[in-house]
């Protein structure tokens, strides 16, 4: 039997400034930043987390020794930044670096200027395993914004696809957080052994208000675990596969066990229930 049934997860809904040109979007960096990712660095040693992600837009490459030596035997999502007017995904498994070029942008975007529109079958076929990292045997799949949107549901709904698939992680900047939230629904409602985790920022965009957190956790959780996650203060909603929301337009982070879809017990007073999820930590950075 497995020792360890749980991977444990760290998000960062950072409070950034953005801007951009007629090809790139890119990070204003300011002394507050600075120190959320000062801050964010700090937990990540202290919680040592299997897997800590960082919103879209928010890599900063000067803090390139930083990921690495942080996702020794670990991953980390670094967020995304332009390259050659290309929006990329960077992610540090176990020190090595990999980028991924977005597929799918908004019109709000530069991007939106220099790609086409991919089935997501096509997607799929060509694209997902550069998506695809593995944490202590279990399969995940790094998203960014757009991608998620277009083909998460088709991920949820494939056997093979979800063959060893602990979850989706997202990283997201974008004002509709809703609308992703109501997609993340319908997938819940139909795969009830997959977690979703979306992290979005608190953001400006061309000196405007934009990005509004609110990044949520769904996955598998029992009606008791719910009801103990609201009597702590930790936002729950009604559906069933809801774990957690963070604040909207405040910088915050989340840190959690969650366990292993396979291994969850539904049933209280099963003799094999395990609580889930565990050590559940949510702050203001």
């Amino acid at each position: 039997m497995r020792v360890n049934n749980y991977l444990s997860v760290c998000m960062f809904q950072l409070r950034v400034h953005l801007d951009c040109d007629s090809v790139n979007e890119y990070i204003l960096e300011t002394e507050e930043l600075t120190k959320q990712m000062e801050k964010a660095f700090f937990i990540i040693k202290r919680f040592n987390p299997d897997i800590s992600l960082f919103p879209e837009m928010t890599y900063l490459q000067r803090y390139e020794k930083t990921y690495q030596q942080l996702s020794k035997g670990k991953v980390i999502v670094a967020g995304s930044y332009y390259k050659g007017g290309i929006n990329r995904t960077v992610v540090f498994e176990d020190g090595k670096k990999k980028e991924i070029p977005k597929a799918y942008s908004s019109g709000a975007e530069p991007m939106a200027r220099k790609v086409e529109f991919i089935s997501p079958e096509k997607f799929l076929k060509e694209q997902l395993k550069a998506h695809e990292f593995w944490v202590n045997d279990k399969k995940i799949y790094v998203l960014n914004c757009m991608e998620y949107y277009h083909t998460a549901y088709y991920i949820s709904r494939d056997e093979q696809l979800c063959k060893d698939l602990f979850g989706i992680f997202t990283v997201c900047s974008n004002s509709n957080t809703h609308v992703f939230e109501e997609e993340s629904v319908c997938i819940h409602n139909h795969n009830e052994s997959l977690y979703t985790f979306m992290l979005n920022c608190v953001s400006t965009y061309k000196g405007e208000n934009y990005g509004d957190g609110q990044s949520y956790i769904y996955g598998p959780i029992s009606v008791h675990e719910k009801e103990w996650l609201r009597k702590e203060g930790i936002e729950s909603k009604k559906n069933v596969c809801h774990i957690l929301s963070l604040l909207k337009l405040e910088p915050q982070f989340v840190y959690g066990k969650f366990i292993l879809p396979e291994n969850l017990s539904r049933f209280g007073r099963s003799d094999k229930y395990i609580n889930n999820p565990r050590k559940v930590v949510v702050s203001n950075l």
